[in-house]
């Protein structure tokens, strides 16, 4: 990452997730090689049958196939790599929205003292019981008097990013879009951002979770080079978006006035 005087909280995190996931592209690597045969002797049908002995010896009961076929085992681990990619992305979004957060109660912003766009975004977060088919006059009646005082008393503004994150649904253009919605100006076309990428590893991901595709298929699909270069670019963006998120944190963007106030 890049250095910057200020440190986010989800940074090591970030950092030993996209380890793992570089690490399962390593592995199915490895077995593409194995599968292959190294130096014309090794294979992966030798190395499984050794790990198979093993494992079956520790414990009978808990190996249920004798010996996985090769570009089943690699096309799974493809494919949770691009669920693993993905969480990556929502993990990082998620956690510089709350940062920001963060940094309007650590400041006690009221709504007078943040910017037009996260008023909005406050009073949209705060008028969505409303959606509620239950609701009625009343709710709606109560709901705006709260805000009416919240606003008088000049009561600190609370947003949770699960508030504001639409959750399994994180593509490119959601993701520009969200920052938009905070004020926050993304320099994209200097990253690592590709939009189609983007929106194939949260078709992807979404498709897996909810079982209309097999992890076989799905890992059939991309290779473990196309894999590399995919977590180098989604890796560029976030760092971009680290960068954005700093840059608007250190400018006080967040404020009406558009500055942090200075230190005694």
């Amino acid at each position: 990452m890049a250095d910057s005087n200020l440190n986010l909280a989800y940074e090591q995190v970030y950092q030993d997730r996209l380890a793992e996931t570089k690490s399962m592209i390593t592995l199915a690597t490895l077995l593409d090689v194995l599968d292959q045969g190294i130096a014309g002797s090794m294979t992966y049908q030798d190395v499984m049958g050794k790990a198979y002995e093993e494992a079956h010896s520790a414990n009978p009961n808990g190996v249920p196939t004798n010996l996985p076929d090769v570009t089943l085992v690699s096309s799974v681990i493809r494919s949770n790599v691009k669920i693993m990619i993905y969480n990556i992305i929502e993990f990082s979004v998620t956690s510089l929205f709350q940062a920001i957060y963060d940094r309007l109660e650590d400041e006690n912003c009221s709504y007078v003292d943040v910017s037009e766009k996260l008023r909005t975004l406050w009073h949209h977060t705060r008028m969505r019981k409303l959606n509620d088919p239950n609701a009625s006059n009343e709710t709606a009646e109560r709901t705006s008097k709260e805000l009416l005082d919240e606003v008088i008393a000049k009561t600190t503004v609370h947003i949770t990013a699960r508030q504001t994150m639409p959750g399994g649904n994180l593509d490119g253009k959601e993701i520009l879009k969200l920052f938009d919605n905070h004020g926050i100006s993304v320099h994209a076309a200097g990253s690592g951002y590709r939009e189609d990428e983007l929106k194939d590893i949260k078709d992807r991901r979404n498709a897996l979770a909810h079982g209309s595709i097999s992890f076989a298929d799905a890992g059939n699909q991309v290779t473990t080079s196309e894999l590399a270069e995919l977590i180098t670019h989604v890796d560029s963006f976030l760092m971009q978006l680290r960068s954005d998120v700093i840059s608007y944190l250190d400018s006080g963007e967040y404020k009406a006035d558009g500055t942090v106030a200075s230190e005694a």
